[in-house]
């Protein structure tokens, strides 16, 4: 009779203990950010002894304990951990609750932990909780070396999505330069398994292509939605044609010199087979001022605009008259004669002036 008791008896208990688990769950977090690994023993009355957390990530490959929880909720850190400071309980013994939060995540924290309660009389009952860790990319649009206009195909522009985990899907918006433009993309794995995409955008470089501008979009687990960057795809060439023009904005006598060019080209002016004439002319980079009207500027002036990969010119020709001075001053004299002759005529016919 007292064996069946102890059957019935043991019946009951290994019942009781196959219902009881541990329940956590798969988490996911991005760099930076924290997180709470949740675990919770359910199914039991027994009496609990202890809580212990264990992990084996990129830091530490080996499983081993770093934190222990007793009933009455004092805690105890196991060193070394790699989890110095960053982490707390803000489980509750008595609801048989031990969930641990990680702040500050790193890429080296990912990988397993185990949550394990030990109860009395039963046992051990544990669950793993797999951290995965995403690392969001560092992006940047830029190019090597700077294109220089010519007839083969040169890389315009790179964006790069750098260190990334998983790796970044990157593409190309090419708007209005479309089909003239294509795009190779290379991809570099490091040993803390992230992944750094260069995704190359090649086409004929051409003064008309200077300017234009592309986007580069980016799209990863870790971003929140996906990111477009604007880059305006710089090509160099030389000055092209040189033109003069008189300036309408200033007062005085300026002409302005304008040639298109990347870079921006340096202008000098010149003039032709005469020595400059100092006191009458100046120039200051693109303007030419001329400061006094007279013969003394009569001659051929030119414009040469220059930069690393050319140059080009214009030239102006000036002609001021000294006689159209002497002109003016012949007509008012002739003028003051005419008006004279008048008003003689005027006293002697009416014997008095008209005023």
């Amino acid at each position: 009779m007292l064996l069946k008791l102890c059957c019935v008896i043991l019946l009951i208990i290994q019942r009781d203990t196959e219902s009881t688990q541990v329940i956590g769950g798969r988490r996911t977090v991005v760099q930076g950010e924290d997180v709470d690994l949740s675990c919770r023993l359910i199914e039991t009355t027994e009496d609990l002894e202890q809580i212990t957390w264990q992990k084996s990530t990129l830091e530490e490959t080996q499983n081993h304990n770093f934190m222990l929880i007793y009933p009455n909720g004092v805690t105890k850190f196991i060193a070394p951990n790699g989890l110095s400071g960053r982490v707390e309980f803000i489980g509750n013994p008595s609801e048989n609750l031990g969930s641990i939060r990680i702040t500050a995540v790193r890429l080296l924290d990912e990988g397993n932990f185990k949550c394990i309660f030990s109860v009395f009389p039963s046992g051990a009952y544990n669950t793993e909780i797999p951290l995965t860790v995403l690392v969001p990319p560092v992006v940047n649009v830029t190019v090597d070396v700077t294109p220089v206009t010519g007839e083969n195909e040169v890389v315009l522009a790179t964006c790069v999505a750098a260190g990334a985990k998983p790796q970044a899907d990157v593409r190309w918006k090419t708007g209005a330069l479309g089909s003239l433009l294509r795009t190779v993309t290379n991809y570099r794995q490091h040993a803390n398994g992230t992944t750094t995409v260069l995704s190359h955008l090649l086409g004929v470089p051409t003064g008309a292509a200077n300017q234009q501008q592309v986007q580069c979009v980016v799209n990863q687990s870790a971003l929140v939605t996906e990111e477009t960057y604007n880059y305006n795809i710089n090509i160099h060439y030389p000055p092209q044609a040189v033109n003069i023009t008189l300036s309408e904005a200033s007062k005085a006598t300026v002409f302005l010199c304008v040639a298109d060019g990347n870079p921006q080209p340096n202008y000098t002016w010149s003039r032709v087979g005469q020595p400059w004439p100092v006191s009458s002319v100046r120039a200051e980079g693109d303007i030419l001022h001329l400061l006094i009207l007279s013969s003394e500027l009569n001659g051929l002036y030119v414009c040469e605009a220059s930069n690393p990969y050319g140059r080009a010119t214009g030239s102006l020709y000036v002609h001021t008259s000294s006689e159209t001075s002497a002109v003016c001053w012949v007509l008012l004299v002739i003028l003051c004669l005419i008006v004279s002759a008048a008003l003689v005529w005027y006293r002697c016919k009416y014997r008095h002036f008209p005023w």
